[in-house]
């Protein structure tokens, strides 16, 4: 589980950030630089995800990171903010955080990458030969498990305990309602949002085909991202945490269904 709590105290320690207001975000959209919340707490805006009239909207507080992954990939800084609170922010300019990004290990810099596709629907191709060949010479670390056509890999509200990555085969993600979320196929990864942010699984994996998959086990996973440098997991915390908003919403605007953890309805 990645703690942004503990992240900022230890970047905070690491280094001097350059505090400032929060009424000074808004004339920053077109500067490349990221924020995190040093104090007080914002609502997310995402006008893009519904288009129904209504928005989308997610409460961020003290340490959260804000604009990472626009800042990453270079693109634009469509998300609003509200300021709910007297609110302050450390700034981090857009060449360090790259920079970190780009020395960090081969695990983070695919959750990171991989993540950042899905959140931005690229097209392009998202495999990653060197990915996959830093996996093999892993294998006497992660394991190599096999699955049949419609085996159920996990289900709905099951604690998280590994990360997937598929050899060969497909592996469907299903919503509450049992309805196809996603297909993935040979390359693709998942399972590592619910994983590291320490939440229950909000979709089930059932094998499609007979899979081969490499699983990467919790422990294995936070042994290698705690290695890397806060800036770099305040990173893989935010790309995780948009996709899964973006995830949720998709969910809502598809009346698909939303899993919901300790609910007390029989």
């Amino acid at each position: 589980m990645i703690c942004t709590q503990t992240l900022f105290k230890e970047l905070t320690t690491s280094k001097n950030l350059i505090e400032r207001d929060f009424s000074e975000l808004a004339d920053s959209t077109d500067q490349d630089v990221a924020y995190v919340i040093k104090e007080g707490e914002l609502i997310l805006r995402d006008n893009d995800l519904l288009d129904t009239g209504l928005t989308a909207t997610h409460k961020i507080g003290s340490g959260e990171p804000i604009w990472f992954a626009e800042t990453i990939s270079r693109r634009a800084k469509t998300l609003g903010f509200t300021n709910i609170g007297d609110t302050a922010l450390l700034e981090i300019n857009g060449p360090e955080l790259r920079q970190h990004v780009n020395k960090a290990g081969f695990l983070s810099k695919e959750i990171i990458r991989y993540s950042l596709a899905r959140i931005f629907e690229r097209s392009d191709s998202r495999r990653n030969f060197s990915f996959e060949d830093a996996l093999y010479e892993e294998r006497s670390e992660v394991n190599q498990v096999f699955f049949n056509r419609e085996e159920t890999i996990f289900s709905w509200g099951d604690n998280a305990d590994s990360i997937y990555f598929i050899i060969d085969g497909q592996v469907s993600l299903r919503t509450i309602k049992d309805k196809n979320f996603a297909v993935l196929g040979s390359a693709d990864s998942f399972g590592e949002s619910s994983l590291i942010t320490n939440k229950p699984r909000s979709l089930r994996a059932v094998a499609e085909t007979d899979c081969r998959l490499f699983r990467m086990s919790s422990d294995w996973v936070l042994h290698n991202l705690n290695k890397e440098h806060p800036i770099v997991r305040l990173a893989i915390h935010q790309a995780l945490s948009m996709k899964s908003i973006r995830n949720q919403m998709r969910l809502i605007k598809t009346n698909d269904g939303v899993y919901v953890a300790d609910t007390n309805i029989a």
